[in-house]
């Protein structure tokens, strides 16, 4: 496989994650609205830091690769 076609691929994937991450972070939203209950929302807390921490991890690889 050609180096830009991998790059391009890696770039694509790369981004994809961290949208769906990103999208996922706010589907915690609406629970955390809705549910009262301080060990889901603590739950809910746990998940969301989860996946800023996988932004950031994903974003300082695409960081290292020279991927935007």
């Amino acid at each position: 496989m050609s180096k830009i076609r991998q790059e391009h691929m890696l770039t694509f994937y790369f981004n994809r994650s961290i949208q769906l991450e990103d999208l996922l972070t706010k589907k915690y939203d609406l629970p955390k609205k809705m549910l009262r209950d301080n060990l889901i929302e603590q739950t809910i807390k746990d998940f969301r830091k989860n996946n800023r921490e996988h932004i950031r991890d994903l974003a300082d690889k695409m960081n290292r690769l020279g991927i935007q």
